[in-house]
């Protein structure tokens, strides 16, 4: 499998540039990282993504062992910018993916497009003071974006101001954005999806990220009692208790690891340690 094609601008945002940033995200909703990536090297990554997607009886999805299933969540800019939008505290907390989303729209199926919705509610009191998010919907769509490609539109203001609403005279924006760029979105603002006119395939993929609270040590293991009980955890609510959002590692994924640190391909400082 060849490696990802899309190419990362590796210097990092101006900080005038992310302040900007940080404020739009704060009164609209939302904001555009411009020039994300390489924007030539987009294109070919989606000609990639076009030959990976395959449909799994539902939909189609990428294969979740492929690089290019994360690539997006790597890049040095979209990270820059993510523990600034999570808490305004000298110690930023530290992001975490808990939601990887794949929207693979073909010409047989254009047409769909969600309803105005909320994914997320305001927490503390509702109203227009700012509260920051528990999540924020990181995106990319490696197309250029104009109203005939279906972009997505958001009432700005609505994840702070509870009185914007859809159907009213409340302001409505179309998010549009070109093929380098990506796109960070509050869930709690009102938004919905407008049906593509234009031919050609669909890629949308989201990554939803939630700040962990800063701790003050170099690394963080897990304690080994309490990775027992994650590991033998015998309900949803018992195996997020003790582990977080995802579930424990499989026999074969175990296998793999254990190889791979064999040959020193993981940093030993990835595992507890026998104290």
């Amino acid at each position: 499998m060849e490696p990802p094609k899309a190419k990362f601008i590796k210097e990092p945002y101006p900080e005038d540039d992310v302040t900007r940033m940080v404020s739009e995200f704060q009164v609209k909703g939302y904001t555009i990282l411009r020039n994300v990536f390489e924007r030539e090297s987009v294109k070919e990554f989606n000609q990639q993504l076009e030959e990976l997607k395959y449909f799994n009886g539902i939909s189609y999805t990428l294969p979740d062992d492929c690089p290019h299933y994360i690539h997006g969540a790597l890049a040095p800019r979209g990270r820059q910018l993510l523990p600034y939008l999570l808490s305004n505290s000298q110690a930023k907390p530290m992001p975490v993916i808990h939601t990887t989303i794949i929207v693979i729209e073909t010409d047989e199926a254009k047409g769909y497009a969600p309803e105005w919705h909320k994914d997320r509610q305001p927490d503390g009191m509702p109203g227009k003071e700012y509260h920051y998010p528990q999540d924020v919907f990181f995106a990319y769509y490696f197309e250029d974006v104009d109203e005939e490609h279906g972009p997505t539109q958001i009432i700005p203001g609505s994840h702070r101001d509870v009185n914007l609403r859809p159907n009213t005279d409340a302001p409505v924006e179309s998010i549009l954005l070109n093929r380098e760029d990506a796109l960070l979105i509050d869930q709690r603002a009102w938004h919905r999806g407008i049906s593509r006119k234009v031919s050609g395939t669909r890629f949308v993929i989201v990554y939803g990220i939630y700040g962990l609270p800063h701790y003050y040590s170099t690394n963080v293991y897990m304690p080994h009692i309490q990775r027992d009980l994650w590991i033998k955890s015998t309900s949803l609510k018992d195996r997020v208790y003790f582990g977080g959002p995802f579930a424990p590692p499989s026999k074969e994924s175990l296998l793999e690891m254990v190889k791979a640190y064999e040959k020193d391909e993981i940093p030993k400082m990835c595992f507890s340690q026998k104290q």
